[in-house]
Order: C-alpha cells, then sequence, then structure tokens
C-alpha cells in the first residue's frame, strides 16, 4: 500500500474530476442517471442522492480518528458511490481547521479541535468516529493520599478522590485541551476551583509527564494509549475515567463547511455513507483493522507499537449507524460540554456556544441510513 501522504498530498488542489461508477452499497439501493452518475437511495427508497462530480476534499491524521476513512478509499467505497474523494493528510487537528478556513478542505475528521470552527460559524458536525475519551484517564502517584478515599461522590464507588486529599493538589498539563476539560470537570464534583483550592499547571504533554515522574506535582491526566501505559509503567493510579470525571464521552468525528453542505449536500451524504461501510467492515474484524492500521500508521510516519494497536483497538471502537440509534446516544454532546468549558476560561467567548449547539447537524447521518439521531443541546 502506497503512503497515504503520497498519493493524495499531490492532489491537494487538483483540478475537480467526475466519476461515474454504480453504487453497490449495502444500506440502499444504487443505479446510475441518464449521464451515467451514479446514484444512491436511502434505506426504504424515500430519497435519491447522486454524486455531484465535483471533488470532495477531505482531511485526514495518521491517528485512529482517520483509519475508517482511509480503509473506505482504499477499497473502492467512494468509487462506488460516484463519489471523487481526495484525501490530505495532516499531523493534527489544528492545521486542518485551517485548511478548512482556506476552503483547501471540505470535510475533516478531527477531534477536540473541532470546537474552533464550530463556535466561529465555519463547520457542522456531522457525524462521529470513536470513542477519544476511551483512553481519558487521570493518575496520581502511587501512595498518594488522593488514593486513601474512594467512593466519595455518589453513583461513583470506583472514582478515587476527597476534598481533603484534592486540596492544594497540583494538576501538570497543557491549557485549553482534552486534559485540562477532564481536569476541571473532575475537581469540580468535588466542588474546588482551580486557582483556588488547586493548582493547573500548563505544560506539554511530554514535559508534564517527565515533571511527574521527577516528583513534581500530584495529578497528570493521559489522552491517549502511549501516555496511558507510560503512566502505568511508571506507578501511577489511575484515579478516575473520563465518564466519571466529565460524566459523558467525547466522541471524535467528522466537520464539514456549512458551504458545502449547502451547495454538496449529496455529496456530504454519500461521504458519511461510504466512510461508516467501511467502519462498520473493520469493527466486525478486530484483526483486520489491527493490520489495516499498523500498515497506516507505519507508512505515514507514525511510530506505532504493535501492542499499542492492539490496545486501541480494544479500547476505541469506531462507532457505527447503529450506535447513533441508541437511545441515551446524542450527537456533539462531547463537543458541546467541552465548548462550555472553553467558553468558562476565555478560550471561546460566551456567545460562542450557541453557535456550537447550532452547528450538530443530524441531517446528513439521517439521510445517509434512514434513521432517528438526537442532537446534543444546551438545555
Amino acid at each position: 500500500m502506497t503512503p497515504v501522504w503520497k498519493r493524495f498530498s499531490a492532489m491537494f488542489l487538483a483540478a475537480v474530476m467526475a466519476t461515474s461508477l454504480t453504487a453497490c452499497g449495502d444500506k440502499g439501493t444504487d443505479a446510475k442517471t441518464d449521464n451515467g452518475q451514479a446514484q444512491s437511495t436511502s434505506e426504504g427508497g424515500e430519497r435519491t442522492f447522486t454524486a455531484s462530480g465535483e471533488t470532495l476534499n477531505v482531511g485526514v491524521q495518521t491517528n485512529i480518528i482517520s483509519v475508517p476513512t482511509v480503509y473506505a478509499e482504499e477499497k473502492g467505497y467512494f468509487d462506488e458511490l460516484g463519489l471523487d474523494v481526495n484525501l490530505i493528510v495532516f499531523p493534527t487537528g489544528a492545521p486542518e481547521n485551517e485548511g478548512l478556513a482556506a476552503e483547501q478542505l471540505d470535510v475533516a475528521s478531527n477531534g477536540l479541535a473541532s470546537v474552533y470552527p464550530m463556535a466561529s460559524g465555519l463547520c457542522d458536525w456531522i457525524g462521529e468516529s470513536d470513542c477519544g475519551s476511551s483512553t481519558v484517564k487521570i493518575y496520581a502517584r502511587e501512595g498518594s493520599p488522593i488514593l486513601e478515599h474512594k467512593g466519595e461522590i455518589e453513583g461513583k464507588p470506583e472514582m478515587y478522590g476527597s476534598v481533603d486529599t484534592l486540596r492544594g493538589a497540583r494538576v501538570l498539563g497543557p491549557t485549553s485541551t482534552m486534559e485540562h476539560w477532564a481536569a476541571a470537570s473532575y475537581f469540580n464534583q468535588f466542588g474546588l476551583v482551580s486557582g483556588v483550592d488547586y493548582e493547573y499547571l500548563n505544560m506539554d504533554r511530554a514535559a508534564a509527564a517527565q515533571a511527574i515522574f521527577a516528583g513534581e506535582g500530584d495529578i497528570f491526566v493521559a489522552t491517549d494509549v502511549d501516555y496511558c501505559k507510560l503512566m502505568e509503567e511508571n506507578g501511577m493510579v489511575e484515579i478516575a475515567n473520563c465518564e466519571q470525571a466529565t460524566g459523558t464521552d467525547y466522541n471524535n468525528g467528522f466537520l464539514a463547511r456549512k458551504d458545502v453542505i449547502e451547495n454538496r449536500y449529496d455529496d456530504v451524504v454519500l461521504f458519511l455513507r461510504g466512510m461508516y461501510k467501511a467502519a462498520e467492515e473493520l469493527e466486525a474484524n478486530p484483526e483486520l483493522r489491527y493490520e489495516f492500521s499498523l500498515k497506516y500508521y507505519s507508512e505515514n510516519g507514525k511510530p506505532a507499537d504493535e501492542d499499542d494497536v492492539k490496545l486501541e483497538a480494544e479500547l476505541r471502537p469506531f462507532l457505527t449507524p447503529d450506535d447513533f440509534t441508541a437511545p441515551d446516544f446524542e450527537l456533539g454532546s462531547g463537543a458541546l460540554k467541552v465548548g462550555s468549558f472553553f467558553a468558562s476560561i476565555g478560550t471561546l467567548e460566551e456567545d460562542q456556544t450557541p453557535l456550537i449547539e447550532e452547528a450538530i447537524n443530524v441531517g446528513p447521518l439521517q439521510d445517509a441510513f434512514g434513521i432517528t439521531v438526537n442532537a446534543a443541546t444546551l438545555s
């Protein structure tokens, strides 16, 4: 498999090319229009979606967020739907946001950085890929007084901590991040306020990890498999997971520019259909997921330990359309809570939080699969 960045980066601003292939998706029926373009009907045949023929520029990252999208392209699932998709690799979410703002990207798979183009009114949140918070864990040093108290918060018998043992604690990590949100939410349950009852010391992840191992600080928040493994190998003890700390999960997912949704709605629907076909296939076959992820990471410059990739697959399942119909599922719930937190600390303006709520768009997902999806709200 040729590395994705080599195959697609050169096409970043390529001329639009129309494709016209007969689709064969398993969530609907497909046919060709008179001009040869592929059509795809929603389940039940109530609506037909036809690719525009314009190239859909999609931002991906060399991490779990983008694996189903890359697999869908490799397998030709977008081609089957008549959709001309151009994948463009980015190292993180921030430069993807820049690509969206510059109209060089139409759609992007992204994580926490998604709240910014949602809050600015640039993009809508149209789907979710994996539970990014499954590997978000809060750690304290072995022997810490924090470990002497457990179950102090009602309904959370396995979460460690108490008002007395947490007061005066120092948390090490970067601000305006998943780490910051998880830590603040955890302390808030005990009625403790940053800068008054505890300190959150701003430093990057690597520096924070080294500092905690050197005996500085009291608490570290890990946000991926690598850092969870590093903490546990160095005698740190998990005191809370993301759901315990924040009351919700944070799912990574997909942004689409509002103008693209308005002008090329069918392309967005077909993108979701092709991508989730890949997600379902990978989720149903753990060995396939492991092999493809490992190959994708290694061929695109991401160091990948085999055991870590296997653990990642266990801890962070891909979401599929069946997940979105669960009674307790709300699209965008994590993004909305993170956005509200960012507004509370001044990273975003207070009046931008309603824009995040408005940006949660269940329409493309519902139309792609003929399902009903609940959207998260501020109320």
